[in-house]
């Protein structure tokens, strides 16, 4: 079941939407959805940005906040909190590259960054905020590499839908408690690269938009 690892988390914040990146890239789930671009790696960020990694705030409290980044966080508060020479604006694209947002890259280290989608080009309210960065988690260690076990360990029985479809990828089915403990918060898993094609039988098996299966189910183990 490692093999199988978290690949998006959307984090909605009253009309606010906060994304984890994918490792192959993320759907979109839902009108408030933009789709994580396949970006190439990340640029090494300048040795006068490199703060202490302790004092950023990588804690993800569905909800409310990802970090320090509310539905309230402008560019000039980016700019007080990561620094500007961390900062780089870029263009963020919905569902089929058909939506463009205005958007701020924040470099937090080698192939690790986050990207704010705004709502306009004030950059004034975010819409979204895409992360590639396995640091950032909820509190009981939910983020970017989770692995299917430990999903398991936190979530309890839940459902996925299949695999690499418009709402493909997508953990279902929660408990009303687990539900309630998550509010605003959608989840998204994907399959380990090196395991996709060591299995192609079980990959094909649980891809599909006819496919939903429970996260117990013997074809997601290997």
């Amino acid at each position: 079941m490692r093999s199988v690892c978290l690949a998006k988390l959307v984090v909605r914040i009253a009309a606010v939407s906060i994304v984890v990146g994918s490792c192959y890239g993320s759907e979109s789930l839902g009108s408030m959805a933009i789709a994580a671009p396949r970006d190439r790696a990340s640029p090494k960020p300048p040795r006068s940005s490199l703060q202490n990694q302790t004092k950023i705030d990588t804690l993800i409290v569905p909800g409310k906040r990802v970090g320090a980044i509310t539905p309230t966080t402008t560019y000039s508060d980016l700019v007080k909190i990561f620094g500007k020479n961390r900062l780089t604006q870029k263009k963020v694209y919905g569902v089929e590259g058909q939506v463009e947002f205005p958007g701020t890259s924040i470099v937090l280290g080698r192939n690790r960054s986050i990207t704010v989608a705004w709502k306009d080009n004030k950059q004034l309210q975010p819409l979204q905020v895409i992360i590639n960065d396995p640091a950032w988690k909820t509190t009981e260690g939910i983020g970017l590499g989770t692995s299917l076990t430990k999903l398991r360990q936190v979530l309890g029985d839940f459902k996925i839908t299949g695999l690499y479809w418009d709402y493909g990828n997508q953990v279902i089915g929660l408990s009303p408690a687990i539900r309630s403990r998550y509010t605003g918060l959608s989840i998204s898993v994907d399959a380990d690269r090196v395991a996709a094609h060591r299995f192609p039988k079980n990959l094909r098996a649980v891809t599909g938009d006819r496919v939903t299966l429970a996260a117990s189910h013997p074809h997601w183990k290997p």
